[in-house]
C-alpha cells in the first residue's frame, strides 16, 4: 500500500479510475480527495453466492458484504457491465446510505458493456486444421471455448449436442476448456463420463484448456460457438465475455437466455438464443444453423456490424473517456467535513437506538420514522 500511495502523490492525477472489485478496495485506502470511479465487471455478492454454494458453507459471505459495502461508500461513480447490474448496484447504494438528502438526481451508475476489438480475417486453413483435430473437413463444428463451473448447464450441453447429433451425422463439438474450480467431482468431470458412454463419443473434441495462441484457430474452423448458463443472480446481473470474442472472430452463436447480453445478440440477428434448460430448443438451433447457410452467413455479418458498432471499444468506453476529462466528487463527499462527520453519528446512534427499542417490542409506528 505504501507503494501505491507514493505513486499516487508523485504522479497527483486529476481521478482514480479502479478496475475490478479488489482495485476497488485498494482505492479505498489511498489518502487523496480526489474522485474514484470504480468497476465492478459483475456483482461480488452474486459470485460470492455461487462460490458458497460450491463449497456448501456459507463462511466468507459477511466480509465479502463489509468489503463491499467499503468500496461502495467511497466510490463517487461506478461502472458495470449492463443495465440488470447496474439497477443491482443502486439497490445496494441504497442499503449503504448513499441514496440520501445529498444525491438525488445524481448518476452513480454507467454501463461499460462487454466491447471486443474485431479480427482481421485470416487464410482459410480449414480442411488441414479439423484433419489435425481429428474432424471431418465437411463437419459441422459447435464451439465451446472457456471454463466449465459451477454455472455450466452442462446437462442441457450434452442432451442438446447428442440430439442434434442424433438429427445429422454432420453436427460435431469441439471444446477447448475445462473445469475452473476443484472438487472430487466437478461439472467438467460429469460431462466427460456422459461423453464416454455416448453412441456419438467419437464426434465430441475435448482440447482441455489450450494455450492462448491456439484458440483463434478454433474460432475460425468453426461455425457457431455456443454458451449454456443455469439461471440464477449471477448470470442474471452478470455477462459473459466468451460471447464477444466468438463475435470478434464473426463466429454466431447460440445463447441460452440469461446474462442481458444474450438477449441483445439475436436481437441484432448475430445469434440464436433460448430458454435455459430447453434441450430440444438447443438442437433446433443447432441443425437450424447446418440446414440455413444463408442464415448464418447473415448472422456471420451481423457479428461482424456488432463489434464494430456499438460493441467496440470505442464505443463501450466512451462515457469512461469522457468522465475522465473531466471527474466529479460525488454530491455526498463534497461536503464531508467535521460538521457533517457528527451529524452522521448523530443519525446512526438514532438509528441504533430506535432499532433497540423495537427488538424490545417497544415500538409503535412512529419509530419507525426516520
Amino acid at each position: 500500500m505504501p507503494r501505491l500511495q507514493a505513486i499516487l502523490d508523485r504522479f497527483d492525477p486529476d481521478c482514480v479510475v479502479a478496475v475490478d472489485f479488489y482495485p476497488a478496495l485498494w482505492a479505498t485506502r489511498l489518502k487523496t480527495t480526489r474522485p474514484i470511479w470504480m468497476e465492478f465487471y459483475g456483482d461480488p455478492l452474486t459470485i460470492s453466492q455461487v462460490a458458497r454454494f460450491r463449497s456448501g458453507s456459507d463462511q466468507g459471505i459477511g466480509t465479502t458484504i463489509a468489503l463491499m459495502r467499503a468500496a461502495l461508500m467511497r466510490g463517487d461513480v461506478f461502472s458495470v457491465c449492463g443495465a440488470p447490474q447496474a439497477h443491482m448496484l443502486v439497490g445496494e447504494l441504497a442499503m449503504c446510505g448513499r441514496l440520501n438528502s445529498r444525491t438525488l438526481g445524481y448518476e452513480f451508475t454507467r454501463v461499460i458493456a462487454p466491447g471486443t476489438p474485431p479480427v482481421s480475417a485470416q487464410e482459410e486453413q480449414r480442411t488441414e486444421r479439423l484433419t489435425a483435430l481429428g474432424i471431418p473437413p465437411d463437419a459441422f463444428v459447435v464451439l465451446w471455448c472457456g471454463g466449465y463451473n459451477t454455472w455450466t448447464d452442462a446437462d442441457t450441453l450434452y442432451s442438446g449436442l447428442v440430439a442434434a447429433m442424433a438429427g445429422n451425422p454432420r453436427v460435431h463439438f469441439l471444446s477447448a476448456g475445462a473445469s475452473t474450480y476443484q472438487a472430487s467431482e466437478t461439472v467438467y468431470d460429469r460431462f466427460i463420463k456422459r461423453i464416454q458412454s455416448c453412441t456419438y463419443a467419437d464426434r465430441f473434441h475435448l482440447l482441455g484448456w489450450r494455450p492462448w495462441q491456439e484458440i483463434a484457430a478454433l474460432y475460425q474452423v468453426s461455425d457457431v460457438g455456443v454458451s449454456i448458463d443455469a439461471v440464477h443472480y449471477e448470470t442474471i446481473y452478470g455477462t459473459r465475455t466468451r460471447l464477444m470474442e466468438m463475435l470478434a472472430y464473426g463466429l454466431p452463436v447460440i445463447t441460452s437466455y440469461g446474462c442481458e447480453l444474450s438477449y441483445q445478440i439475436p436481437v441484432k440477428g448475430a445469434g440464436i438464443g433460448f430458454v435455459s434448460g430447453d434441450v430440444n430448443g438447443f438442437a433446433k438451433a443447432i441443425l437450424d444453423s447446418v440446414s440455413s447457410p444463408d442464415v448464418l452467413a447473415n448472422m456471420r455479418q451481423a457479428a461482424r456490424d456488432m463489434v464494430l458498432g456499438e460493441w467496440s471499444f470505442r464505443a463501450t468506453t466512451a462515457e469512461l473517456r469522457a468522465w475522465v476529462c473531466t471527474p466529479k466528487v460525488a454530491p455526498d463527499h463534497k461536503m464531508d467535513d467535521a460538521r457533517s462527520q457528527l451529524l452522521r453519528l448523530k443519525y446512526r446512534l438514532r438509528t441504533y437506538t430506535r432499532l433497540f427499542l423495537w427488538r424490545l417490542g417497544l415500538s409503535g409506528q412512529r419509530w419507525t420514522q426516520s
